[in-house]
C-alpha cells in the first residue's frame, strides 16, 4: 500500500503544492481588495459553501466513495457514478434558485444592509463549486491524481487571474493601498473560476459519468450517506460555527480577522499534501491486508510530528507572517494563528484513524461529532464575550481536539493501529512552550536575533521528534511495508 501511497501522493502533493501556493497569493490580494468587515461578509458566506457542500447533496459523494470499489469495473461504476452526479446537479440548481430568491430577506438579517449582491453572488459561488468538487471528487475515486491536481491548479489559477484583474481596476481607479471591491465582486470572481473548471472537468469525465437517476443506486447511496448528513452538519458546527457565533456575539471586523487568521493557520495542513488526498481510497481497497495497520501507524506518527512543528512556526513567526501577507489592517490576527494552525491540523488528522468508516460504523461517526460541536458551542458562549476573536480561536482548537480524541479512540477499537503514544506524548509536550515563547521573543528582542532564536527553538523541537524515533522517514519507505 506505501508505494501505491507515495505514487498517487506525490502526484497530489505536487497539485496541492501549487493550488495551494495560489491560495496564499490569493491572500494578500483579497485583504487589499476588502476592507475587515467585507473579507467578514466573504468568509461568512465561503464558510457557508462548506456546509452546502455537505448538506446539498446529502452526503452522496461520501457514499459514492465507499460504494465504488464494491461495483464492478465498467457499467455498474458508471451507473453508480452518474446516479450521483445527477442527482448532485439537480440538488445544487435547486439551492442556487431558492438561497437567491431568499437574499432580499435573508442578507439584511445576517450581514445588515448593503449585502443582498454579496449574498446572491455568494449562492451561485456556492453552486458551482459544489458542482466542480462533485466532479473532482469523481477524479480522485477514479484513482486519477494528474486530472485531480489540474482541477485544484486550475481553480486556483483562475481565481487569482480574475482577482488580479479586479486589483489592477482599482488601481486604474486611483484607490491603489485602500479597499479596492466589495465582497460581491470577489466572490463573482471564485464563482466564474469554479463553473469554467467544471466544465473542464466534466469534459474529462464524459466517459465515465451519464446523465440518469437509477433507483436502486439512488437508493443505495442514500442509505449510506443520509445518516452521514446530520454527523457532517456536527463536524461542520465543531470546524466553522465559531465565525457565525463570533459575527453575532461580536462584529463583522472580529469575523474578518478570524478569517484571515484561519487561512494563514489552515496553511499548515501542507504538511499532510498529497497523502491526505490519496490515503482514504488506498485504505478502503488494501485495508485487508495484515501489514496496513503497522504501516499507517509509521505514517500516521510521522505526519503528527510534522504537524507540531507546523504548528510551532506558526505560534513562533504569526506576526512576521501576517505583515507580509495580509497588511497592516489585520494585524491584530496575530493571536489567533497558533490556535487556528492547531484546529485545522487536529480537523485533518482523522484520515490516519480509519475504523469508523471501514467498519461502516455511521452512528458512532455522528455521536462524536455531534458532542465536538456541542464541545465548541458551549466554548464559544463562554470564550467569545470574554476574548472576542481569541476567545473563537481557542473555541475552535478546543472542539477540533474533543472531535480527533473521539475519532481516534473509536477507530482504535474498530480497527486499532500500533502506535506509540509514550513518545507521541513527549512530542506533543516539547512543542507546547512555543506558544508563548513568539510573543515574548517579539517583545524582548527585534530582527535577525529574534529569527535566529526562533528557529532554534524550533529546531530543538525538532530534534527531539528524531530523537523519539517518529520522524524517520525512513520507516514510510515502500521497502518498510514490503511493497
Amino acid at each position: 500500500m506505501i508505494r501505491e501511497l507515495w505514487r498517487d501522493g506525490a502526484i497530489y502533493a505536487a497539485g496541492t503544492i501549487v493550488s495551494r501556493g495560489l491560495a496564499l497569493l490569493l491572500l494578500p490580494l483579497i485583504t487589499r481588495l476588502l476592507a475587515p468587515h467585507e473579507y467578514g461578509v466573504f468568509d461568512l458566506l465561503v464558510t457557508a459553501a462548506v456546509l452546502a457542500n455537505l448538506v446539498v447533496p446529502l452526503e452522496t459523494p461520501q457514499a459514492l466513495a465507499r460504494l465504488w470499489n464494491e461495483r464492478e469495473v465498467g457499467v455498474a461504476q458508471r451507473r453508480l457514478a452518474g446516479t450521483a452526479w445527477t442527482f448532485g446537479v439537480l440538488a445544487y440548481a435547486g439551492f442556487v434558485l431558492l438561497a437567491w430568491g431568499a437574499a432580499p430577506w435573508l442578507a439584511p438579517r445576517v450581514f445588515g444592509n448593503g449585502f443582498v449582491e454579496a449574498w446572491q453572488a455568494g449562492a451561485v459561488f456556492i453552486g458551482a463549486n459544489g458542482v466542480m468538487l462533485l466532479l473532482q471528487s469523481q477524479l480522485r475515486w477514479q484513482r486519477r491524481p494528474v486530472a485531480y491536481a489540474v482541477v485544484s491548479i486550475a481553480y486556483g489559477a483562475g481565481t487569482l487571474g480574475l482577482l488580479a484583474l479586479l486589483a489592477v481596476r482599482g488601481a486604474a481607479a486611483g484607490s491603489a493601498g485602500a479597499a479596492q471591491a466589495e465582497a460581491a465582486e470577489v466572490l463573482w470572481a471564485h464563482a466564474a473560476a469554479s463553473l469554467a473548471v467544471a466544465v473542464g472537468a466534466r469534459m474529462a469525465l464524459r466517459g465515465t459519468l451519464a446523465w440518469g437517476l437509477n433507483a436502486g443506486e439512488l437508493r443505495a447511496l442514500l442509505r449510506y450517506a443520509l445518516p452521514l448528513v446530520p454527523a457532517g452538519v456536527a463536524v461542520f458546527a465543531a470546524t466553522y460555527l465559531h465565525r457565525w457565533m463570533l459575527g453575532a456575539l461580536g462584529t463583522l471586523d472580529d469575523v474578518g480577522l478570524f478569517g484571515v487568521a484561519a487561512r494563514l493557520g489552515g496553511a499548515v495542513t501542507l504538511v499532510l499534501i498529497g497523502v491526505q488526498t490519496a490515503i482514504t481510497p488506498l485504505v478502503y481497497a488494501r485495508h485487508r491486508e495484515p501489514g496496513t495497520p503497522a504501516a499507517l501507524a509509521r505514517l500516521a506518527e510521522g505526519f503528527w510530528c510534522l504537524a507540531l512543528l507546523a504548528c510551532g512556526a506558526m505560534a513562533l513567526f504569526a506576526r512576521e507572517l501576517l505583515a507580509w501577507l495580509a497588511g497592516p489592517d489585520y494585524a491584530a490576527a496575530a493571536p489567533l494563528v497558533a490556535w487556528l494552525a492547531v484546529a485545522a491540523l487536529l480537523g485533518q488528522m482523522y484520515v490516519f484513524a480509519p475504523g469508523i468508516p471501514i467498519a461502516q460504523r455511521t452512528g458512532w461517526q455522528l455521536a462524536i461529532t455531534l458532542t465536538a460541536a456541542l464541545a465548541g458551542v458551549l466554548l464559544c458562549l463562554w470564550l467569545v464575550p470574554l476574548g472576542g476573536a481569541r476567545g473563537a480561536a481557542v473555541a475552535s482548537a478546543g472542539s477540533a481536539l474533543w472531535f480527533l480524541g473521539g475519532w481516534v479512540w473509536a477507530g482504535q477499537r474498530l480497527y486499532p493501529l500500533p502506535l506509540r503514544w509514550r513518545a507521541l506524548g513527549v512530542c506533543t509536550l516539547a512543542v507546547l512552550p512555543l506558544g508563548a515563547a513568539g510573543p515574548a521573543l517579539d517583545a524582548a528582542f527585534a530582527g535577525p536575533l529574534a529569527w535566529a532564536l526562533k528557529l532554534a527553538l524550533l529546531g530543538g523541537v525538532a530534534a527531539i521528534c528524531v530523537a523519539s524515533g517518529l520522524l524517520r522517514p525512513r520507516a514510510w519507505r515502500p521497502a518498510a511495508s514490503g511493497g
